[in-house]
């Protein structure tokens, strides 16, 4: 089958086909986020949209003060920001940067976390948590 496209010009039933199936790949390979989380229980792949946010929180095990990362997940883990109080970021930075600035340049495919009191990893809707050990989180695409 040939139609005629608006400019005049013959299109091809197969250039047609072929747009099809392109858009919607191109749509879900630029807005879909396969990440893959791992603990001490195992393994598992899930999937999350790329404006979706992530935030890691646990309880520092020498300062037993709350420390919470938030982060995006656009192409990569990224636009990290670091809430605690002073003194647990003193004990990661020995007081020589501001470790939110630090953290907010950073992009990277895979987070590994752990923690002796227990952490938590939320990433979209979905909560992970792992009682003294250690979560991952590593995105499968893009690679």
């Amino acid at each position: 089958m040939i139609d005629l496209a608006p400019e005049g010009k013959w299109v091809s039933s197969r250039a047609v086909s072929l747009a099809v199936i392109l858009i919607p790949v191109l749509f879900v390979a630029g807005f879909v986020r396969p990440v893959r989380i791992a603990g001490n229980r195992g393994s598992n792949t899930f999937w999350f949209w790329a404006w979706q946010e992530g935030r890691i929180e646990f309880v520092h095990s020498v300062t037993h003060r709350p420390v919470s990362i938030r982060f995006g997940v656009p192409w990569r883990f990224s636009r990290f920001s670091v809430r605690t109080d002073r003194g647990t970021e003193e004990y990661y930075t020995a007081g020589g940067y501001s470790w939110s600035e630090k953290l907010a340049k950073e992009r990277t495919r895979t987070i590994e976390c752990c923690s002796e009191v227990g952490i938590t990893l939320t990433l979209g809707g979905r909560v992970f948590h792992e009682q003294g050990g250690c979560l991952s989180a590593s995105l499968i695409w893009p690679p």
